[in-house]
């Protein structure tokens, strides 16, 4: 148990029909007897909710309205450790919404001897309770700020422990494999002494390939936490603007016929199917263009090395494709050709490889969003969301080093006359264990703990 006993409010300030404010620690359930009132009697239900009337501490009131007396009308619901969210006691206070009154219980507290928590303490101390691992806790951040349906169900697949039941897949067996080769050595003098290096390498080769299909979903990771990135291109007056604004359904974008309207990045972020698509329309590409508008064409290229998707538009009685010669193909992006402005002819049959769109009708609209879906598939969302894995850049870069010295230490065993003693591949395993631990905090310190949590709410 922690010494000290915090609080603070864990629902969104503002206008609501009820808050809650937190209260957990060594002394919450004394803290809670001086402000609650009347009080939980002789025996304490964990779990059991309890009406009662909050006010100030006796002798004690708010230092800055001197208020003392009644604060609200509230519901506590006290629940004993271990079998609380922090894994300690804890007791919640449901208040009236609003700003004035979480904040004045939150005061009561304080003065009765909690202190404020700290951003994302209370899952920092469930943690450091082992009523869950790190990826778990940060399973928890995303479930918090999920803006789909696909991230909320990735995110509460993470959290139930899907990610660590893969990773402790490809812990187990070099952890049996470090301790039989730490057993040989105690045993050198033994005619059998030693692991096998055929067993060795067969172990190792699993692990690689186990660190290689996490690796490979760490792309549906990003798409699931932050959106997928999609980035309209052309020369001006091509119609980007106006197809931005036909996918997001709204007049977002400003749409003029003087070329080169656009001169910055417009952004906006849309839910569909599920699944976040963030749209950005970007200036037009073309040659010479003044000192202002050439800033917009710089802004673009920097989208489209960010983006996931590129949305090549060119004019339907262009024979070719203005902004593909203007315009690097990205690495990643799957890039698509449309042809706009459809309706105001009929498009030969060189088009055929290009997607038809006319935005001021809405035709090929729904076309096109079908062929955005598929160029996604390739990240495999639906098995990082069934496997609950939501790798994100910590994650990446832990399984990144360790597939590294994996792959050095398989070299070694590429050559029979050089492989390597036990005792320097027990050094190494333990290398790439400490790696893979630091994901779930089963190796930790505190500036990864720091790291992690600093990035959570204050009262979560």
């Amino acid at each position: 148990m922690f010494e000290d006993t915090i609080v603070a409010i864990a629902t969104p300030e503002g206008q609501g029909g009820v808050a809650m404010v937190r209260l957990s620690g060594s002394n919450a359930l004394n803290i809670a007897s001086l402000v609650f009132k009347p009080g939980f009697g002789d025996v304490i239900k964990s779990h059991h909710a309890v009406y009662g009337i909050l006010e100030w501490p006796d002798g004690k009131s708010d230092n800055q309205t001197g208020l003392e007396g009644v604060i609200d009308q509230v519901i506590a619901l006290p629940m004993l450790g271990p079998n609380s969210f922090t894994g300690e006691d804890t007791v919640e206070f449901f208040c009236h919404g609003g700003v004035v009154v979480s904040r004045l219980v939150v005061s009561a507290c304080r003065l009765a001897g909690a202190r404020p928590a700290t951003a994302g303490e209370f899952s920092r101390r469930a943690f450091l309770q082992g009523k869950m691992s790190l990826d778990q806790a940060e399973a928890v951040a995303d479930l918090i700020h999920a803006e789909s349906d696909m991230a909320a169900r990735a995110a509460i697949r993470q959290l139930l422990g899907g990610l660590n039941t893969q990773l402790s897949a490809i812990e187990k067996p070099l952890l049996e494999l470090l301790a039989q080769l730490e057993g040989g050595l105690e045993f050198v003098e033994e005619e059998h002494a030693g692991v096998n290096s055929t067993q060795i390498g067969r172990v190792l080769s699993q692990s690689m390939q186990g660190i290689t299909r996490l690796l490979d979903l760490a792309p549906a990771g990003r798409l699931l936490r932050e959106g997928i990135h999609v980035v309209l291109t052309g020369a001006p007056n091509v119609g980007k603007s106006s197809l931005f604004n036909q996918l997001v359904g709204t007049d977002r974008a400003i749409v003029d016929d003087e070329a080169g309207t656009t001169r910055d990045v417009v952004t906006e972020r849309i839910v569909r199917r599920g699944q976040v698509f963030v749209l950005h329309d970007t200036a037009g590409l073309r040659v010479a263009p003044g000192r202002v508008e050439n800033k917009g064409i710089e802004r673009t290229h920097q989208a489209v090395d960010q983006a996931d998707i590129v949305l090549a538009l060119s004019l339907h009685s262009e024979a070719k494709n203005v902004s593909s010669e203007l315009l690097e193909k990205p690495s990643s992006a799957a890039v698509i050709s449309v042809m706009t402005k459809c309706d105001l002819a009929v498009a030969d049959g060189s088009a055929s490889a290009s997607v038809l769109t006319s935005s001021s009708t809405g035709f090929g609209v729904e076309e096109l969003w079908e062929k955005m879906e598929e160029s996604v598939q390739k990240y495999e969302l639906d098995k990082a969301i069934s496997l609950g894995v939501v790798i994100n850049e910590r994650h990446r870069f832990k399984l990144e080093n360790s597939r590294l010295e994996l792959g050095q230490l398989l070299e070694e065993f590429s050559d029979p006359d050089a492989i390597p003693g036990d005792e320097i591949i027990g050094t190494l395993l333990a290398s790439i264990l400490s790696q893979l631990g630091e994901i779930s905090g089963r190796v930790f310190s505190e500036q990864i703990l720091e790291s992690v949590f600093s990035r959570f709410c204050v009262g979560k």
